[in-house]
């Protein structure tokens, strides 16, 4: 019995000092953690770590609101299409933006309302064709032995006559009369209208402004005038039957009993030479006709344009040729002309008659240039008076 008590209490007195053997130890196993600090180690590192956390989040928030300022902008670019229904119905669709048109630099003529190109009528543009020569056998096709090259008159002012959405058509403020320009018999009535467009196209065209110069014509001034012009009646030749080769091609020619298909008044595509022989059913309506320009047939601002040309400073000619032919009835015959302006009047003088006679008529010429509205800005600078014309210049 005595025994087993003592084998109790070593058991408890053995636990008791291993317990405060452990106790000593943690103290000691504690305070060399302290002392060597890694707790220091452990707490800078957690504070650390809460720093970088935070900055992450800055970082995340800040990259956040720039995408949502992009899809803003995204948005409002689309129509508001950002894979939402912006207008709240299902299967609506977004607006379509509007699109910026290019800045317009001088003139826009394709806005212009028929009243606002009315007003530009008889403005000043600083237009320069390139300086040329036009020779183009004109003595063959004219049937003139007087005329010799016919040179760029430089000195021109030009003026708007009409314009609309893609051309521009000047005038010149004076008729170009350095060297007459004259034409004689069949071959000038043949080739009067080409002579005169060609001249013009070789003198006064510009083609890095989109310009093409030709010869004013009866079709320019009637369009701006309320003459009704020619009657167009028929007549019959009742002798004489010679008649210069065109008119055959002509729509009111029928020298051999058939009108032609071709040709207007003022069309003309290939120089043609000689004289025909009609039969006895030689017809044609006569074409001819004359009148003087005043207010009472169109406004003062064409009036201004068409009539009374001031000429060459070197050589005043105020009479001017018209790239039209026409055709007079008299007595039985018919006699070939050109259309002309003479001051404010409107005639024509003939070159060729049906019993094979021929004249020579000299007169001036009138230019006009037709500019390609595509390749040109006008306006730019300038008032469009004279002496502070609109510029133009090349897109």
């Amino acid at each position: 019995m005595k025994t087993k008590l003592n084998e109790n209490g070593i058991t408890l007195i053995a636990l008791i000092i291993t317990i405060i053997v452990l106790v000593i130890l943690a103290a000691v196993s504690i305070s060399a953690v302290y002392n060597s600090n890694i707790v220091n180690y452990a707490v800078n590192g957690a504070t650390n770590y809460a720093s970088e956390a935070k900055r992450e989040n800055e970082i995340l928030d800040q990259t956040a609101s720039i995408i949502e300022s992009a899809v803003d902008r995204i948005s409002d670019i689309a129509g508001g299409n950002t894979g939402e229904n912006p207008g709240g119905d299902e299967g609506e669709e977004p607006e379509t933006p509007p699109v910026e048109e290019p800045p317009v630099i001088g003139i826009d003529f394709g806005s212009l309302t028929e009243e606002e190109k009315d007003e530009l009528v008889g403005q000043y543009v600083d237009y320069t064709p390139i300086s040329g020569t036009f020779n183009d056998h004109v003595k063959i096709y004219s049937g003139s032995s007087a005329n010799s090259r016919i040179l760029t008159d430089m000195n021109l002012k030009w003026r708007i006559l009409e314009s609309n959405h893609n051309t521009l058509v000047l005038i010149s403020d004076t008729s170009l009369t350095s060297v007459a320009f004259s034409l004689l018999g069949e071959n000038g009535y043949n080739n009067g209208v080409l002579l005169l467009n060609n001249a013009c196209k070789a003198l006064y065209s510009n083609s890095s402004l989109g310009a093409t110069g030709r010869s004013l014509n009866i079709e320019d001034i009637e369009k701006h005038s309320n003459y009704e012009g020619a009657t167009l009646e028929e007549h019959t030749v009742l002798s004489d039957f010679y008649y210069p080769n065109i008119f055959a091609r002509e729509i009111t020619g029928a020298p051999n009993g058939t009108y032609g298909t071709e040709l207007d008044l003022s069309e003309q595509d290939e120089y043609v030479t000689g004289n025909s022989i009609g039969n006895t059913s030689f017809k044609g309506k006569e074409t001819y006709y004359t009148y003087t320009m005043s207010t009472s047939n169109m406004s003062s601002k064409y009036l201004e344009l068409f009539a009374n040309k001031k000429g060459s400073v070197t050589t005043p000619r105020t009479a001017y040729w018209l790239a039209s032919r026409c055709v007079h009835y008299s007595e039985g015959v018919f006699d070939f002309r050109l259309f002309y302006v003479n001051h404010a009047t409107i005639d024509a003088d003939w070159l060729s008659y049906t019993d094979g006679r021929g004249l020579e008529k000299s007169y001036a010429i009138c230019p006009v240039v037709e500019i390609d509205l595509s390749k040109v800005y006008v306006g730019e600078t300038g008032s469009g008076a004279d002496g502070d014309a609109y510029s133009i210049v090349a897109r």
